[in-house]
């Protein structure tokens, strides 16, 4: 393929991301108007209603927290091992992982 047709394969692949683009706030707007949700075509959008966010439990708590209160009743603690830095100081040279192959991303 010589440049110039790559060329058209891009600005073809910008104009198709730009009119998608409009579509999908057409959708949006549509489909925020009649607050459901709808599958049409293989194509599904999700409604979704108002509400929340997940309070921040950790703030509101340490605002009010005494000074001696005890978190170890709460308190979760993990182990994780660096087995890279085992095998180095074991001398063990691991086998190299499974072969990726070349691949293309197309950001619009």
């Amino acid at each position: 393929m010589d440049e110039i047709a790559l060329t058209k394969l891009f600005v073809e692949y910008s104009e198709a991301v730009q009119a998608v683009k409009l579509l999908r706030a057409e959708i949006e707007a549509a489909i925020l108007e009649r607050g459901e949700t709808a599958k049409i075509a293989g194509v599904t959008a999700s409604y979704y209603k108002p509400t929340f966010e997940t309070p921040d439990y950790e703030s509101a708590a340490k605002a009010d927290m005494p000074g001696d209160f005890d978190l170890n009743p709460f308190s979760v603690v993990t182990t994780t091992i660096r087995w890279k830095e085992v095998c180095e100081r074991l001398g063990v040279v691991a086998p190299k992982g499974a072969p990726k192959p070349a691949h293309v991303v197309i950001k619009p």
